[in-house]
């Protein structure tokens, strides 16, 4: 009777252990196969981000370089329109004419000093290049550059667009302002993304 005890208790333990055993196993099997569809899944998420930020690389590598070559025309062009047009002239405030004595023959009156109205102006010329230099494309200032005009006719690019450089430095300031919110936002967004 108690061999009979001790063998009932000895299947009851391997039937309980061999349960616990199989139960252990096919959990196991189950988290496996569930771990390796999520791992599969973010196999596939890094898959599609890797090819995405491959793709971002590529439209920005091809945009640089568009970019570079474009500004390098503008200043092949820019450097010739330099050589044959200044990027100031003077403006001078309408004169009255002088009544007084005849000027003795042989005397050379040297030029009257600048009138207080007199200042510099720039040109169509530097405007074109000012604007050129902010788009990263050539356009005309006025007559200067104007669609149909031969390449040696730009004179009009020497005449004064009427702008001081007091209005230049205003739109640099402008313009350097609005680069330094630029660059605020992007450090920002970069940061944001870093920390994601």
């Amino acid at each position: 009777m108690a061999a009979q005890l001790l063998s009932a208790l000895l299947i009851a333990i391997a039937l309980l252990g061999g349960g616990y055993w199989w139960g252990h196993t096919a959990t196991d099997n189950a988290w496996q196969a569930k771990q390796a569809k999520e791992d599969q899944a973010v196999s596939k998420a890094i898959d599609k981000e890797t090819k995405r930020a491959d793709q971002a690389a590529a439209n920005y590598l091809r945009e640089h370089i568009d970019q570079e070559d474009r500004y390098a025309e503008l200043d092949s062009k820019y450097q010739t329109l330099r050589k044959r047009a200044p990027l100031v002239v003077a403006a001078r405030a309408p004169r009255t004419p002088e009544c007084g004595p005849a000027q003795a023959p042989g005397r050379v009156e040297l030029p009257a000093a600048a009138d207080a109205g007199d200042v510099p102006r720039l040109t169509l010329a530097a405007v074109r290049m000012w604007n050129g230099a902010l788009t990263g494309v050539d356009s005309p200032a006025g007559a200067c550059g104007a669609a149909g005009a031969a390449e040696g006719a730009d004179a009009a690019c020497a005449e004064s667009a009427g702008l001081s450089l007091a209005d230049a430095w205003f739109n640099q300031a402008v313009n350097a302002k609005s680069c330094a919110e630029d660059r605020q936002r992007y450090q920002h967004l970069i940061d944001f993304l870093n920390g994601k």
